[in-house]
C-alpha cells in the first residue's frame, strides 16, 4: 500500500507548501481526492494525481555476518 500513496515530501512538493491547512486548500481548489487519517496526515493516491508508481527499491542480497572471510 505504501507504493500506492504519495509520501509526505511528495505531497509537499505537489502543493508547494509544508503547511497542512494549505495542502488541504490546494486539494479542494483543484478537486483532488484525498483524506486525512487518524494521525492527521494527508493521504493522496498516486493514481489520483497521475504520478507513476514507484518501483520497489532493490534489496541487497542477504549475507551472514558470521561468514568467514
Amino acid at each position: 500500500m505504501a507504493e500506492e500513496i504519495l509520501s509526505r515530501s511528495e505531497v509537499q512538493e505537489l502543493c508547494r507548501t509544508p503547511i497542512r491547512a494549505r495542502q488541504l486548500a490546494f486539494f479542494e481548489r483543484n478537486r483532488i481526492r484525498y483524506y486525512v487519517d487518524e494521525h492527521n496526515r494527508v493521504i493522496v493516491l498516486r493514481k489520483t494525481v497521475g504520478a507513476p508508481v514507484r518501483p520497489e527499491s532493490p534489496r541487497l542480497a542477504w549475507r551472514s555476518n558470521k561468514e568467514v572471510r
